[in-house]
C-alpha cells in the first residue's frame, strides 16, 4: 500500500558530445568530395523551400550538403529535387564542366533514380561531362546521401541531448546491487558530483541523508530533515511496490536530490548539467553521470523551486521517482509518454495536497473533449510529433492516460512499465500485458474522459 507523502506538513554530456564530434568529423570530411564552390558574381535569386516558404537570397557559394547567402545556411534537403535542380542550375555556369558534375551527384543524392535525377545526369552530359565523370555521380550521390544522414542524425542527438537527458541511450543490462562498502564510496562521489553542479550555478546547499536518499537543499532550514525523511519513506513504498510484482530496485548508494532557493540558480543549475533549457523543466529533471568503478549512469535529481511548500514537495518527489524507475530492473527506457507519465503518477499519489492531478490534466481534458485523440501520443518520440511542438499538452495527455491505466490495473501497469524487457514489439508487448490494442485503450479512455475529470 502506497502512503501519502508529507501528509505531515544520457551517456553523460562528454560521451555525446564525443560521439556527436565524430560522426561530424566523418561528415566533414566525406562532405569535402564536392568543394566549396564561391560564386564571382552572387546573383540574387528566389528561392523556394519543400515547405513552401520563399526567400529572396544574394547566393554567395554552394557545396555538396547546400548554399549560403545572405539567406544564411540552406541546405538541399529543405528543396524538393526539382527545385533544387532549378537552383543550382541558375548558379553554375555550362561551361563549368566539374560543377556540372558536382550539381547533378546533389540532384541525385536527393532523387536517386527519379525523373529529376535522370533530368540532371542528362543536363550534365549536354553540357559536354564526359561519360567517365557521369559513371562516378551515382556513386558520389550515395556518399553525399550517406553523409547528410548522419549529419542529420548527429544533429537530431545533439537536439535531443539538451532537450532531456531521458532521451539518452540508456542500457538494457539488468542492475546488479552494490555492496554495503561500495555502496558508500559511490554515494560519495555522486554527492560530490551534484555539489560540483551547483557550485558551477553558484550555489551550495546543506546535506540532508537517510539510507538511500541525499537531499541538498539550498536553505539552511533544519526542518527540511524532515523532507529528507519523507523521501526515504517514498522510496522504501515504491521499492516494496515493484518488488510486490517482481520487479528489482538494484541499491546504487544515496540518490541525490539536489533543491534550489532560486530561479536563476535552477536555470543556471539546468545549463550546468547538460545545457539543457530550464522552462523545459517544470518540476524536476535527472541527470545521469558516470560513476563508481565500474562506470554507471546513476541518477543525480535536480528539482525545480516553487514558493508553494507542497508543489515543492512533489516536484522533489518527481524527480526521485525518475531516479528509483531508473534503477528498476534495468536502464532501459519505454515510450516516451510512458517514460514521462509515470513518475508524475508516483508523485501526484504520494502528495496529493499539492492538487498536481488535476493541473497535470487541465490541458489534456480540454484536447480530448475536442476530440483529440491519445493514439498519435503512443508513438510519438522525444524531439518529435507533440514532444516537439506542445511539450506541455503532451505531458498532460500522458499523465492522463497513464493514470487511467494505473487505476484501472495498478499491478499489469507496473509490470508493463518495469517488467522485463525483450525484443517483442512495444503494441505487442501492451496488448500482452493489459488484454487490448494500443487503440482499443486510447479509445476507452478518451471516452472515459468525455464525461469524467
Amino acid at each position: 500500500m502506497i502512503r501519502t507523502l508529507f501528509s505531515q506538513t544520457a551517456m553523460t554530456n562528454f560521451a555525446k558530445l564525443s560521439v556527436l564530434t565524430a560522426v561530424l568529423a566523418i561528415y566533414a570530411y566525406a562532405g569535402a568530395d564536392i568543394q566549396s564552390r564561391t560564386l564571382e558574381v552572387s546573383p540574387q535569386i528566389k528561392l523556394e523551400l519543400a515547405d513552401g516558404q520563399q526567400l529572396r537570397c544574394t547566393v554567395k557559394s554552394w557545396d555538396g550538403l547546400g548554399l549560403e547567402g545572405s539567406c544564411g545556411s540552406i541546405r538541399w534537403e529543405r528543396f524538393k529535387p526539382g527545385l533544387a535542380f532549378a537552383t543550382l542550375k541558375s548558379l553554375v555556369p555550362e561551361t563549368d564542366l566539374d560543377a556540372c558534375a558536382d550539381a547533378a551527384a546533389v540532384v541525385v543524392s536527393l532523387d536517386e533514380g527519379g525523373i529529376v535525377a535522370n533530368s540532371a545526369l542528362d543536363w550534365a552530359r549536354k553540357s559536354g561531362v564526359t561519360y567517365k565523370r557521369l559513371n562516378t555521380i551515382r556513386s558520389e550521390a550515395v556518399e553525399i546521401k550517406r553523409v547528410r544522414t548522419q549529419r542529420l542524425i548527429a544533429e537530431f542527438t545533439e537536439r535531443l541531448s539538451q532537450l532531456t537527458p531521458e532521451a539518452s541511450a540508456f542500457p538494457a543490462a539488468a542492475w546488479t546491487s552494490l555492496h554495503s562498502s561500495d555502496a558508500g564510496t559511490v554515494s560519495a562521489a555522486t554527492i560530490e558530483a551534484a555539489r560540483a553542479l551547483l557550485t558551477r550555478a553558484g550555489a551550495s546547499a546543506t546535506l540532508h541523508e537517510t539510507a538511500h536518499v541525499a537531499l541538498l537543499v539550498e536553505s539552511g532550514d533544519s526542518a527540511l530533515a524532515k523532507d529528507a525523511a519523507s523521501l526515504e519513506r517514498f522510496y522504501r513504498d515504491w521499492r516494496e511496490e515493484f518488488e510486490r510484482i517482481g520487479a528489482t530496485v538494484a541499491d546504487q548508494g544515496r540518490i541525490p536530490v539536489v533543491v534550489v532557493s532560486e530561479r536563476d540558480h535552477w536555470r543556471l543549475l539546468v545549463q550546468a548539467a547538460f545545457r539543457g533549457d530550464a522552462a523545459q523543466h517544470p518540476d524536476a529533471v535527472v541527470v545521469y553521470p558516470l560513476s563508481g568503478d565500474p562506470p554507471a549512469m546513476r541518477p543525480i535529481a535536480l528539482v525545480c523551486p516553487d514558493s508553494d511548500p507542497n508543489r515543492q514537495r512533489f516536484n522533489a518527489a518527481v524527480g526521485l521517482a525518475r531516479a528509483v524507475l531508473h534503477l528498476t530492473n534495468s536502464p532501459v527506457r519505454g515510450p516516451a509518454w510512458l517514460n514521462e507519465a509515470l513518475p508524475r503518477v508516483m508523485a501526484a499519489r504520494a502528495v496529493p495536497g499539492a492538487g498536481m492531478d488535476g493541473a497535470l490534466r487541465k490541458r489534456g481534458l480540454i484536447a480530448v473533449r475536442s476530440k483529440v485523440s491519445f493514439t498519435a501520443l503512443m508513438t510519438s518520440r522525444y524531439g518529435e510529433g507533440v514532444w516537439a511542438s506542445d511539450p506541455e499538452l503532451a505531458q498532460s495527455m500522458s499523465y492522463m492516460f497513464a493514470r487511467w491505466l494505473f487505476d484501472n490495473a495498478p499491478d499489469q501497469f507496473l509490470r508493463y512499465a518495469k517488467g522485463p524487457r525483450t525484443s517483442e514489439a512495444e503494441a505487442a508487448r501492451f496488448q500482452r500485458h493489459f488484454s487490448m490494442t494500443i487503440d482499443v485503450a486510447c479509445a476507452r479512455a478518451a471516452k472515459w474522459f468525455q464525461i469524467n475529470d
